[in-house]
């Protein structure tokens, strides 16, 4: 853990899942993107002082439920749409 710290903490921007490592970036207020699928970002977060922009499809459905396949609606989210989120997210902090 305290690597990912570290780690974390000389990131320019962060780019993950609703996951620990992106939760934790946002309590270190690191600016990022995090990509939601069936879980819901307005109750799961990321909450903390950086900007971090969610990428979560209109087609997904919350359920937090376990699965063997990717949500249908997560495979919708196209690199290009995490890079401008990455870009957007670093402009605003220049």
């Amino acid at each position: 853990i305290a690597g990912l710290i570290h780690a974390t903490r000389l990131a320019h921007a962060v780019i993950g899942v609703d996951s620990g490592p992106m939760h934790l970036a946002a309590a270190l207020s690191k600016p990022g993107v995090a990509i939601f699928g069936p879980t819901d970002p307005a109750r799961n977060g990321p909450f903390g002082g950086g900007p971090i922009l969610v990428l979560r499809s209109q087609t997904s459905v919350t359920s937090h439920a376990r699965r063997a396949a990717p949500e249908a609606g997560l495979l919708t989210i196209a690199v290009t749409d995490v890079l401008a989120a990455v870009a957007t997210v670093l402009g605003s902090r220049a």
